[in-house]
């Protein structure tokens, strides 16, 4: 497959055929080598903003069929898988909880059924599980979907794609999706299998990528071949309205952890509406992305560059601090442990 099968899509959201404004991104993209044949030795993606709805998506990009392939024969993700399952599960409350709480708060839900859209290894329905909630979910990748079943007691987890033809056995109170909607090639199947599986009156918690409000270049690296579809709230509600969703809230500052991150909350009505009022102004949208995001990732620079990283040597400093006081003897072992792993980890 070569650079000639890439193929010109209609906007995802509004189904417009052309207008579309070009748009200029990074130079790197770490991912697109993972595609093998499928971009035909292109070095970068191409990305645009639809002329009459203000969405930013990838385009060209490969077919529908090409990326459902891929995704489901396991390529995306590395091959390896945790072994260290304490490790694992002590990242998953790291990376999780505050989504998992967000998403809770908003739905004003304390325990049901959620259903996770591109599961991963598991983290967050573990998380649910943990809370008292029956835990569910569809993830492509067959590798992660078997250690989300096995290893982390997953049953309620299978291999496949959500698309139209999604079913359960009953309805979930909530659907969670935790950076997969950007991944998703075929928005509008994935939100009829959504609602085929929610309850009236249900939610959809959706963390995504944004390029707005950005504090970092991460916003623009986020325009990469790995991703089709880069979101803002309004971008979202447009989806939503759509297929029968309302807005609940959103946050742009939801987590310290990852920064040019949206997480959105939405609850289902079952009345579409008209998402004319969602529209971005396409020539804006363009503006900020080639000028202003630049800018504003170079203010930000002193102050978010390695945040993340930043921010988890505290938390896990703090962790530690308040084991020491809890379990003088629990934080030695710990902390053995750890450099027993470091120790490790050098000498491979």
């Amino acid at each position: 497959m070569g650079a000639d099968s890439l193929v010109l899509v209609a906007c995802p959201l509004c189904r417009a055929r052309d207008g579309f404004l070009p748009l200029r991104i990074t130079k790197t993209d770490l991912h697109i080598r993972k595609y093998g044949t499928l971009y035909g030795g292109r070095a970068l993606s191409e990305w645009k903003v639809c002329g009459r709805c203000g969405f930013v998506h990838q385009n060209p990009r490969p077919s529908l069929e090409a990326l459902q392939s891929f995704y489901a024969s396991g390529q995306y993700h590395p091959p390896e898988l945790p072994t260290d399952m304490e490790r694992h599960r002590d990242f998953a409350r790291w990376y999780y909880t505050e989504k998992v709480e967000y998403a809770l708060a908003a739905a004003d839900t304390k325990a049901g059924r959620v259903f996770e859209v591109g599961c991963g290894l598991g983290g967050a329905l573990w998380l649910f599980k943990e809370r008292g909630w029956t835990a569910l979910g569809v993830e492509p990748d067959p590798a992660q979907a078997g250690f989300c079943a096995q290893s982390m007691e997953l049953s309620g987890v299978r291999q496949g794609l959500v698309d139209a033809s999604l079913s359960l056995d009953g309805k979930v109170d909530l659907v969670f999706s935790n950076h997969a909607f950007e991944h998703l090639a075929d928005l509008d199947s994935v939100m009829k299998g959504v609602i085929r599986v929610l309850r009236p009156g249900g939610h959809i918690f959706t963390a995504v990528p944004t390029y707005d409000r950005n504090r970092s270049r991460l916003s623009k690296e986020w325009m990469n071949s790995a991703h089709y579809s880069l979101f803002t709230h309004r971008s979202l509600n447009h989806l939503m309205a759509v297929h029968g969703f309302e807005e609940v809230r959103h946050t742009y500052r939801g987590w310290r952890k990852e920064i040019d991150d949206l997480w959105h909350v939405a609850r289902y009505t079952g009345v579409p509406r008209e998402p004319e009022a969602q529209f971005e102004d396409p020539q804006a949208v363009q503006r900020y992305i080639n000028i202003y995001n630049p800018a504003r990732s170079a203010i930000y620079a002193p102050l978010y560059s390695s945040y993340a990283k930043r921010v988890q040597f505290g938390i896990a400093m703090g962790r530690m601090a308040a084991l020491l006081c809890r379990s003088p003897r629990e934080f030695v072992r710990k902390a053995v442990r750890r450099c027993l792993r470091a120790l490790q980890g050098a000498t491979r």
